[in-house]
């Protein structure tokens, strides 16, 4: 078994600080602030921006923020970035938030957004043109772990691909009274079994090709727990592919790198169906 690593708390600095700054050639959402759900639910009503680009393929993708399931919103700079490097892609996107730790939501009500979200998205597809066989969804960090929960998920709609980024697939690694009030709190328990037992490697697994994209550096989750994952998967005989940045950090999309142009080939290849998945 592989000994659970500490977080490294400088890893958190950096991560935010590379959050400053910002980017060229980002487009405007279509339509902004559009409810997604039709019915109310206590807290903050998740909102989503759509982008869809004059020359769509017919391909979308759901795109779900990081943010350790406290912060971080649709409007965040990665999310943007990747919202506007996708419409000159010619893929659409609906950027999604969902209900924050503090702001209403638990890992329940955050699976619940995030699986309302993919099912309003394939209902709009058809309207806007879209094909919705061939919707994606692609989180990040915490939006990585909501995104694999929610598609593991018997009622929710099919999904074609899925891309999930430096996501937290397994809380083990979160050691120390700051690090595990987290899943204290996601989960509503202390039973450190508990939080294992609902944490993606070893819930149940969504069945669509998967791409994870991980930097060998990141200090917030290990890259081991991408590793694990992959591994999982393809011992199920699940389509999957692993890419690992080396020398790459957590939030590799927020500031320019290799690992951030290539990662966001990697994606469009995997939404448009041109890629090895």
């Amino acid at each position: 078994m592989t000994k659970p690593s500490r977080l490294r708390y400088g890893a958190i600095v950096q991560a935010i600080g590379s959050l400053r700054g910002e980017f060229d050639q980002e487009v405007a959402p279509t339509e902004a602030d559009v409810r997604y759900r039709a019915h109310a639910a206590p807290g903050i009503e998740p909102h989503a921006d759509i982008y869809v680009p004059g020359n769509a393929t017919g391909a979308s993708v759901v795109l779900v923020h990081g943010g350790a399931f406290v912060i971080g919103s649709r409007r965040g700079k990665p999310i943007r970035y990747l919202a506007s490097r996708l419409h000159a892609a010619g893929i659409a996107v609906c950027a999604i938030d969902y209900r924050l730790i503090f702001r209403g939501g638990r890992i329940d009500e955050a699976v619940t957004d995030v699986g309302d979200a993919i099912a309003y998205w394939r209902n709009r597809t058809g309207e806007l043109g879209l094909d919705p066989a061939r919707m994606s969804v692609l989180g990040l960090s915490a939006g990585a772990t909501l995104s694999l929960l929610a598609a593991a998920q018997p009622q929710v709609v099919p999904i074609a691909r899925m891309a999930c980024c430096f996501g937290l697939y397994d809380v083990e690694h979160l050691r120390g009274r700051l690090a595990e009030l987290l899943p204290r709190l996601l989960f509503r328990t202390t039973d450190r079994v508990a939080w294992n037992d609902r944490s993606p490697l070893r819930a149940g697994h969504p069945t669509m090709p998967t791409l994870l994209l991980h930097g060998s550096a990141d200090g917030l989750v290990p890259v081991d727990q991408a590793r694990r994952l992959a591994e999982r998967r393809e011992q199920l005989g699940l389509p999957t592919r692993l890419v690992i940045y080396e020398g790459a950090p957590h939030g590799f999309f927020n500031q320019p790198s290799t690992a951030r142009d290539e990662g966001l080939r990697e994606i469009v290849e995997l939404v448009t169906g041109t890629g090895s998945l």
